[in-house]
């Protein structure tokens, strides 16, 4: 319904010529002139006797980019008649209703990630911004790892309009993995789901707000949510014969892999545990032998070598084995390019690698712009190869990832691919017989010798793992 409202008022006690429109946009022009959209700028609407109270949530004037937080500025709209009241408070209630903004959400938190202050976050800033917005809120925190999972499993999502993770990257992930278990997970997977950063790497709403130019901060992640604009995600599933994991945000093989893992001792520092064990790890670098292979996206045909022979005779896999893979892609509504007639299409490194890296967005973590090319739903997934490179080297290329530089470096080799084969090997000395398979930050293989009895893990280390994209899967809240 067409929205046209224009009427002298009081803003703030002053008298203006106020006009509100289709669009939600309010204006006011008089001894006072301003202007604000509501789907953008506005936090809450409360209706008075006399007056409509706006909760405006901008940036304060005069900070910096990187300093900037939006504080709650009320505006109070005053009129002579309480029809006009009424009038215009349906409209802009109808306007925000019909923008595709949440009314009920299932908030998940995390008391476990980084240090331990999510649960103080969520009473400190995001509890009173979603009652501000009018949002009812069912709170749940998680009790043990893959806690999240399992009620994403269970959960009657036509309770709600989306799920709201307070978290590092951990809960979003298994919040995702349990929606794609579901017997409706097509259905399932079309909740928006939200990221709150309280945890260590924040990669996810790191790579959502920078994109939209807003600083990455609990405010406004959480206005992002309530503003309810939405965004597709690739979704990455990782099979190795019947199991699979599903990743939106990065599998790491080597360096990475190792750090993210063994730096968990080191927790209690919160993020800088990365920078400390990444030094470490320098000190006493390791590299792994293994193959990788891959389609590549168009423009980086030429990387790597022609694949020719078949893939079971570099992998160890068994026919059987191959088979179940696709299968099981095919037969849950996932598209995997392995078969046999693309065997052409593939390219494949083999040798010693000191890092793999494969990115679905581009921030890895909050001071880690792994993959700068990498898109929110363009069905590929951005490859980072580190093969031969000098320690010296290696230390200017961790502080270039800061600003994702490293990719320029003449020893990194970067590009896009449509599909991922990976089967990793053993370290090039010592005892142990070989590292981590970190995806999204939980190891899914470790090899004998690496820490954890890997009891728990999804997948075994050594034979290859299978990588598709399946492209805008999910649905995330965005700015």
């Amino acid at each position: 319904m067409e929205i046209s409202l224009k009427e002298l008022v009081l803003i703030d006690g002053i008298k203006v010529l106020a006009s509100f429109n289709a669009t939600g946009m309010l204006t006011w022009n008089g001894e006072k002139s301003g202007g604000l959209l509501l789907q953008s700028d506005l936090l809450g609407i409360i209706k008075e006797s006399w007056s409509i109270r706006l909760q405006v949530f901008q940036y304060k004037e005069g900070g910096c980019y990187r300093s900037a937080k939006r504080a709650i500025k009320n505006i109070l709209i005053s009129f002579d008649q309480q029809e006009s009241v009424t009038q215009w408070y349906n409209a802009m209630r109808d306007f925000l209703d019909s923008s595709g903004r949440p009314k009920r959400l299932l908030v998940l938190i995390n008391p476990f990630s980084g240090k331990g202050e999510a649960p103080k976050v969520y009473r400190r800033i995001v509890e009173p911004l979603f009652e501000a917005a009018g949002i009812t809120v069912t709170l749940r925190e998680t009790q043990f790892q893959r806690h999240a999972k399992d009620m994403a499993k269970t959960v009657d999502i036509s309770h709600y309009d989306g799920i709201v993770c307070v978290s590092g990257d951990g809960v979003l992930v298994e919040v995702l993995n349990g929606l794609l278990e579901r017997d409706d997970w097509e259905k399932a997977i079309q909740i928006p789901l939200g990221a709150i950063p309280a945890g260590s790497g924040n990669g996810v709403a790191k790579s959502l707000l920078t994109a939209a130019g807003e600083p990455c901060d609990v405010w406004n992640a959480t206005f992002a949510i309530i503003r309810g604009q939405k965004q597709s995600l690739d979704v990455a599933t990782v099979a190795q014969g019947q199991a699979r994991f599903h990743s939106i945000l990065l599998l790491c093989w080597g360096y990475i892999a190792d750090v993210d893992i063994e730096s968990e001792k080191f927790r209690w520092m919160g993020g800088f545990r990365f920078e400390f064990y990444s030094l470490l790890r320098i000190v006493w670098l390791r590299q792994y032998h293994g193959t990788i292979a891959y389609i590549p996206a168009p423009g980086y045909e030429e990387t790597g070598s022609p694949y020719t022979g078949e893939f079971d005779s570099f992998s160890g896999e068994t026919s059987s084995m191959l088979s179940d893979t696709e299968r099981s892609w095919r037969t849950s509504g996932y598209s995997g390019p392995l078969g046999a007639s693309l065997m052409k299409d593939w390219r494949v490194m083999s040798g010693e690698f000191i890092l793999v890296l494969l990115q679905n967005i581009p921030w890895a973590t909050e001071d880690f712009l792994a993959a700068p090319s990498a898109k929110f739903s363009d069905g590929y997934l951005d490859l980072v190869v580190l093969r031969n490179c000098p320690k010296w080297a290696l230390l200017k290329l961790v502080l270039q990832m800061q600003k994702g530089t490293h990719i320029k470096s003449k020893y990194v080799q970067y590009l896009k691919v449509k599909a991922f084969r990976m089967t990793p090997g053993a370290r090039t000395k010592g005892s142990v017989q070989g590292g981590y398979i970190d995806v999204d930050g939980e190891v899914i293989a470790r090899g004998i010798g690496a820490e954890g009895d890997g009891s728990s893990d999804t997948m075994v280390y050594g034979p290859t793992i299978d990588i598709s994209i399946q492209q805008g899967l999910a649905t995330m809240f965005s700015p």
